[in-house]
């Protein structure tokens, strides 16, 4: 029977023949279409099993391990939102995720309804999938608890109000840890996510009909992502977004100057996997740490370094000050 299946332009071919699904489906049960090595496959099969790995090169050790710190980073992604088995993620012949594989296996084996929310999670919503549910389905989507689904479903027939929800749906994906849908709201297409650029494939033209100016219009969106997310936690997402200056965004994230000790924490302690996911992460989190105290007023700094005093974080006192030291603004 003819299905929609997703194809690598993020588009839905109504044509296209998919097998029908299995009722159990394995740890081993990877689709045909996605496998693209055994390397890919026997990795894949260790990570999910959490099979012991000492006796294995450290190499591949290494790479099952990254990808299980990427699996339970996804997992999370799905948590209390909709019904995700891990064993849906699809890994490409490098050993890491294969993200448009992975859209396709969840695509045979989620209901409609569930789809939906699992697309607006990854940035991927169209109006093809949307069409596939029924209109009390619409409706619980329209109505959802969480902005970002809410917002997805509403940009489905009200694609004129796209900039009115922008903000708090970028807000939203940032807080989850969703790079495909943050990619999507903000405009930025990501080649290994493959998600969809929202404003130019479902907004288009019709942002003219509407004239709303937020408190934010100088922002560029791009750049709050890339705040919000470290701010969070979500160091995955800076994977996706472009490394770009913050120079001259930081008094949206911080209106007042006053940097917490908080944020540079959080610039100092990423996890270690992800230094190995993306090795311009510590050097970007330092040229922000760089930029954000060369913006901040002299008082403060010394607010925030009697702050870092007090917490007892030598690790973070330690940053700051040789960051000052450099900057000559340690006095």
């Amino acid at each position: 029977m003819a299905a929609a299946n997703y194809n690598q332009f993020g588009r839905w071919n109504e044509n296209i023949e998919v097998a029908k699904s299995k009722e159990v489906c394995h740890p081993h049960d990877y689709d045909k279409l996605t496998v693209s090595s055994l390397f890919g496959l026997c990795v894949r099969y260790f990570a999910l099993q959490q099979e012991e790995t000492k006796n294995l090169p450290q190499f591949i050790a290494q790479k099952i391990e990254i990808l299980q710190y990427d699996m339970d980073i996804v997992r999370r992604m799905h948590e209390g939102h909709v019904t995700f088995k891990i064993s849906w993620i699809c890994v490409g012949k490098d050993g890491y995720l294969d993200w448009p594989g992975t859209y396709a296996k969840c695509f045979r084996e989620m209901p409609a309804d569930d789809f939906f929310i699992f697309a607006a999670i990854h940035g991927i919503a169209t109006k093809a999938l949307w069409q596939r549910m029924d209109e009390s389905e619409k409706q619980l989507m329209q109505h959802s608890y969480n902005d970002l689904i809410r917002h997805t479903a509403l940009l489905m027939f009200h694609s004129s109000i796209f900039k009115i929800i922008q903000y708090k749906s970028i807000v939203v994906a940032a807080y989850h840890g969703w790079p495909g849908a943050i990619c999507a709201w903000v405009g930025v297409q990501n080649n290994s996510l493959n998600n969809i650029n929202y404003q130019k494939e479902l907004a288009g033209d019709d942002l003219e009909a509407v004239r709303f100016e937020t408190f934010v219009s100088s922002l560029n969106y791009t750049q709050l992502a890339v705040l919000l997310a470290i701010r969070n936690g979500q160091y995955h997402m800076l994977r996706y977004l472009p490394a770009i200056s913050l120079s001259d965004s930081f008094y949206h994230l911080f209106p007042d100057g006053r940097v917490r000790y908080y944020f540079f924490r959080q610039l100092t302690n990423f996890p270690a996997n992800e230094y190995l996911l993306n090795d311009k992460l510590s050097d970007y989190l330092e040229s922000i740490a760089q930029a954000l105290l060369i913006w901040m007023p002299q008082l403060d700094i010394q607010r925030l370094q009697r702050e870092v005093e007090k917490s007892g974080d030598t690790k973070t006192r330690n940053y700051i000050n040789r960051i000052l030291n450099n900057n000559d603004k340690g006095n």
